[in-house]
């Protein structure tokens, strides 16, 4: 369970990286809310965080299926 103590550490790391943008938009029952959104670079790094991880699964479901 991640709890706030881990994601908003982790965005603020995000956004100083040039990952994420933020922006701010007014609520009824509150003060105003916090969005974020990827930037270009951020999508960049997704795209290949996401085939990094494509490639690790595939090795350990190899590794995991000769195990079996």
């Amino acid at each position: 369970d991640m709890g706030e103590g881990t994601i908003y550490p982790l965005m603020r790391r995000m956004q100083a990286d040039g990952l994420v943008d933020t922006y701010l938009v007014e609520s009824s029952s509150g003060p105003p809310r916090k969005y974020y959104r990827l930037t270009e670079a951020g999508k960049t790094s997704f795209a290949g965080q996401k085939l990094a991880w494509g490639s690790f699964s595939k090795a350990v479901n190899a590794i995991l299926g000769e195990a079996q």
